[in-house]
């Protein structure tokens, strides 16, 4: 069985994933795609369309394989997905803010994540 410090850090970077997801969805929906999507006209590489997901997955796989690593390496993912949101703020400041906020929640996942850490 996992440790509830596992358990409740990986529904945590499963959440940022969520949003991620619905923040592509919505800037879709709007008619402005974030610079990872593209425009549906001209979309970005299939490669790019992962990038933002590429960082929860770090994540959770740190707690997994690394877990006195975890909060640290959760800590690099969340400033990696500022940087994408970064990206939006020119083209899609609404989608950019979205993006920020779950980016400073997925900071806030990493610190809180150090509270539970194993030592050994």
């Amino acid at each position: 069985m996992q440790s509830p410090w596992k358990l409740v850090t990986i529904a945590s970077w499963v959440f940022v994933a969520t949003g991620i997801t619905c923040a592509a969805i919505t800037s879709r929906a709007v008619g402005k795609p974030t610079w990872w999507l593209g425009p549906e006209s001209n979309p970005a590489p299939a490669l790019l369309w992962v990038l933002p997901f590429v960082f929860p997955v770090v994540a959770i796989l740190a707690v997994l394989r690394a877990p006195k690593w975890a909060g640290f390496i959760g800590m690099g993912s969340a400033l990696a997905l500022g940087a994408i949101a970064v990206g939006d703020i020119e083209l899609t400041p609404g989608v950019a803010i979205i993006e920020g906020v779950i980016a400073v929640a997925a900071l806030l996942i990493a610190v809180a994540s150090l509270a539970g850490k194993p030592t050994s």
